[in-house]
């Protein structure tokens, strides 16, 4: 019986291991280190706020690519529509409860183990990896518990972890009972008084959905959410088809890449995307289209950009990119628009240059693009700069001290081969150790929505299949 470890029991880890139930001819011992209670859920759909929706038509959370009407058919079976019929929009579009998504992963989790006739388990260990040591077959993992693991093979799949605290917050503003430096922290948002003035620290989607828990908590106190550039998540546009996204995804070479050639500078691939928009504009179409073209061929485009042109992008253009590719969906929207409408919601342009306790209140610097500094009190500050990223994880680093993996340049997760195989401090890419999602995008330039996660496990299974001493062609014909 082969041994893995899968780190991390969010929707990628998840995945991996309904993935490898179904897909190995051969009994598998499959442990998953994730300290929450369930599994299929991680930070972006472990909370059960019944506000925060997925950003994306159900239509598009694809686990098994050979089969896209899965989790819709299962939606249905499971009652979730019928439970929340706000998740219709008026486009006729459904976007689900993240929670959703986390008893999805469950319910197809137990029911592949159900179905695997090979005896393969799966076992849930709440705790974290923090430690790291070599052995002959691979790497033994040491757990927060003090506890062990020795498997064949290792395979990283945690994704964004809770946002660090913006460089000028003090100690003792981090320390206020006023800050909430985690805006994943239901207990902590739920506390906040419905009259107090509430600074939000970023004007991305996860300050969205803060606003709409405020909003269904019955906040009347002002909101005031501030960012460098002052940019908004756009709305989600025409809705999807589905089917020619999936055809998307599976092409040898994306359109994008077809149309414009494969290495182009970073200039370049911007000229060209404008040049799509242009032409999107001028035929009366969505300028979703083109982008989400564009977005197809991070995984081409990425790793030809020289080491300046990625920091280039990091620092200038990843913002538009974000809230072009991070999308609102329209209930979320419209609790936005109304609550700004209703002048209780303000959108600044500014960057937060200090933040300092002042009593029962924190006060903020403000600068704004002018560069004019304005200092301004509140009751509450919320840190909604999204997940940071993994360069400081213990468990990362450890495999890098030991010389079992490396970052990548740009500080985004680690190198890894074309299929996911940890590259070492001499860029030898390990068959004991593998990497999938979020760690995996200084390789793929983009690794976080769900289709791109489960397309390009989909990919690595084969290679993934026979470093476990055998795979078949994977199906989902093996689950009912």
């Amino acid at each position: 019986m082969r041994k893995i470890a899968i780190i991390g029991g969010g929707f990628t880890g998840t995945a991996v291991a309904i993935r490898l139930c179904a897909s190995v001819p051969a009994q598998l011992s499959i442990t998953v280190v994730e300290p929450r209670e369930e599994l299929g859920g991680g930070l972006a759909y472990g909370g059960d706020d019944p506000d925060h929706r997925v950003n994306g038509t159900h239509e598009l959370l694809v686990l098994f690519p050979d089969d896209i009407g899965h989790f819709a058919r299962w939606y249905e079976a499971a009652g979730a529509s019928a439970r929340d019929p706000e998740a219709r929009a008026e486009s006729g579009v459904r976007y689900v409860r993240r929670s959703d998504v986390r008893r999805y992963m469950n319910d197809t989790l137990q029911k592949t183990l159900a179905a695997n006739p090979h005896g393969s388990t799966v076992r849930h260990v709440r705790d974290r990896a923090v430690g790291a040591r070599r052995v002959d077959h691979g790497v033994q993992i040491a757990l927060a518990s003090g506890r062990t693991l020795e498997p064949d093979l290792t395979i990283l799949a945690f994704g964004g972890q809770r946002p660090s605290p913006p460089g000028p917050v003090t100690t003792d503003a981090r320390s206020h009972p006023g800050y909430v430096g985690d805006p994943f922290d239901t207990e902590a948002v739920s506390a906040i008084s419905p009259d107090n003035a509430v600074l939000l620290v970023g004007t991305g989607l996860t300050a969205a959905d803060v606003v709409a828990t405020l909003s269904r908590q019955g906040h009347r106190g002002p909101i005031t959410a501030i960012s460098r550039r002052g940019l908004l998540p756009q709305p989600q546009g025409e809705a999807p088809d589905v089917a020619a996204l999936m055809q998307r995804l599976a092409r040898p070479m994306p359109r994008f890449i077809e149309r414009h050639g494969e290495r182009l500078t970073l200039r370049a691939a911007v000229r060209a995307l404008r040049r799509d928009m242009a032409a999107a504009i001028a035929e009366g179409r969505d300028l979703k289209a083109p982008f989400d073209e564009a977005r197809d061929a991070a995984g081409w485009l990425w790793p030809n950009f020289s080491e300046t042109e990625k920091r280039r992008f990091l620092r200038h253009l990843k913002p538009w990119y974000d809230v072009n590719r991070y999308r609102m969906v329209p209930q979320t929207g419209a609790i936005v628009a109304a609550m700004e409408q209703a002048g209780q919601l303000e959108f600044r342009v500014a960057r937060l240059a200090g933040l300092e306790a002042r009593g029962d209140r924190l006060e903020a610097q403000l600068v704004g693009r002018d560069r004019t500094t304005t200092c301004k009190s509140f009751d509450t500050v919320i840190n909604c700069t999204g997940p940071k990223t993994l360069s400081d994880d213990p468990f990362v680093g450890a495999l890098c001290d030991l010389g079992l993996a490396k970052r990548d340049s740009m500080g985004l997760g680690l190198e890894v081969d074309g299929d996911g195989r940890v590259l070492d401090d001499d860029g030898r890419a390990q068959e004991s150790i593998w990497a999938f999602g979020l760690l995996t995008r200084g390789r793929f330039g983009d690794m976080t929505a769900i289709p791109q996660i489960a397309f390009r496990l989909h990919r690595s299974l084969p290679a993934l299949g026979r470093a476990l001493g055998g795979a078949k062609r994977p199906s989902l014909r093996e689950v009912t």
